[in-house]
């Protein structure tokens, strides 16, 4: 069993096994809130105008900073100027006196092709016809577009984001980081690390800035990004997989988020000249983002889901330390020897009733959890072959010590 699955034999159930887990194992987040952009308010708060309004977004991110958010991440494009540009350019300066960090959607154009972690084009599906979306160099397309050398970036973070979805059309893998050309011909980095989104905002919750983090990029060990955290000596680290890419632990849509859909009744409440408040945006990560785009929907392991419903996920898997990767084939073998080894010991010492009640009271349902947990958290299943074998071989152990002494007292009545 353990070998056929090291063949990547049971690899084509593990998508199902690992969707089906995720779909009834959902739970609250913890760190992550949503501000929505619905509809209503698009064509109302906005004018259905995009881009949209930046007067209106800046008198949301001074309410947010004035309900002392701890991150506030914009799931909006921001490619297009506007004459209101002063207007958010003065928000994300307030924004900064007060120490807290904004995160836009960047720009990953001029993708290397030489990088490690490179987009490959053959598995980038996109989920709707659109001949008005941006792309980058070598075709890669980009649902999101904005210039790191736009007037406010320097005030800001940003990462990336390139929705790829896997040959069945559900999005269960995400980027990390991508590596583009440099802008600077002169520069000794030819490629520069780009954070993904959800990376660049979990190292802002962290209290990183965009120089730090792009240096945790350049430093892979391990194919680990190391994060650092705010006032303390801790540091998380993000297991990067093949392809720069990470597996997050779905919790599910908005309903497992705390999340406020009426930015209009919160603007007349903590709007320009009103007091703020305690609300649920306090010291959480803010993910603003419209739900108004019918093509910004994807199919995941808990369902359709909006794009900023995605990236909310992605980034509560790397803040709570819940992302999935693969077990080491050395460790999950030696489990599985330590598992038959314990199983064994406990027949040998107990009676073979007393052996088997033990086993099936404890060590099955124990063995049951433990495999849904790490299935779902690292494609691992604890299997029960090692066990089986180790009461079938006592078994036998036990037949032939009975037949030999049949034999003996034969010989010797």
């Amino acid at each position: 069993m353990t070998t056929l699955a090291w063949l990547g034999h049971f690899k084509p159930y593990e998508n199902r096994l690992t969707d089906f887990l995720q779909s009834i194992t959902r739970k609250k987040a913890n760190d992550v809130v949503l501000l929505f952009i619905t509809e209503k308010e698009y064509k109302q708060g906005f004018r259905g105008i995009s881009p949209l309004s930046r007067s209106r977004l800046a008198d949301m991110i001074n309410m947010l900073v004035k309900l002392k958010a701890g991150v506030i991440a914009l799931d909006i494009d921001m490619s297009d100027s506007t004459p209101e540009d002063y207007r958010l350019s003065e928000a994300l300066s307030y924004a900064s006196t007060a120490d807290i960090p904004i995160v836009f959607i960047g720009n990953c154009k001029e993708i290397s092709e030489k990088a490690p972690f490179r987009i490959d084009s053959s598995d980038s599906l996109s989920p709707y016809p659109d001949e008005n979306r941006h792309y980058a160099a070598g075709g890669f397309f980009l649902f999101e577009d904005v210039g790191p050398g736009m007037q406010w970036v320097g005030k800001v973070m940003y990462g990336g984001v390139v929705f790829r979805l896997d040959p069945d059309g559900v999005f269960r893998r995400a980027e990390a980081v991508y590596f583009i050309k440099g802008s600077d011909s002169k520069s000794e980095i030819s490629h520069q690390p780009v954070p993904s989104f959800p990376v660049a905002v979990a190292a802002a919750y962290g209290g990183m800035s965009q120089g730090k983090l792009v240096e945790a990029l350049s430093d892979f060990r391990h194919n680990n990004i190391i994060l650092s955290q705010k006032g303390t000596q801790h540091q998380q680290s993000i297991h990067v997989g093949t392809g720069g890419r990470i597996i997050p632990n779905f919790i599910g849509d908005y309903r497992y988020f705390q999340r406020e859909v009426n930015l209009t009744r919160l603007l007349e409440d903590y709007g320009p000249g009103k007091p703020g408040g305690l609300t649920i945006f306090r010291d959480k990560i803010v993910i603003v983002g419209g739900t108004y785009d019918r093509k910004d929907f994807f199919m995941t392991p808990v369902g359709r889901i909006s794009g900023t419903e995605v990236l909310a996920n992605i980034t509560q898997s790397i803040i709570s330390g819940n992302l999935i990767a693969h077990v080491n084939f050395g460790k999950a073998f030696a489990l599985q020897i330590i598992l038959g080894a314990i199983v064994a010991l406990i027949f040998i010492l107990a009676s073979r009733f007393w052996a088997t009640l033990i086993c099936m009271v404890t060590l099955v349902p124990m063995v049951a959890t433990a495999s849904i947990l790490s299935f779902s958290n690292s494609y691992y299943w604890v299997n029960f072959i090692p066990t089986i074998a180790a009461v079938i071989l006592h078994g036998w152990i036990k037949k032939v010590e009975e037949y030999i002494s049949v034999r003996k007292r034969k010989a010797n009545p």
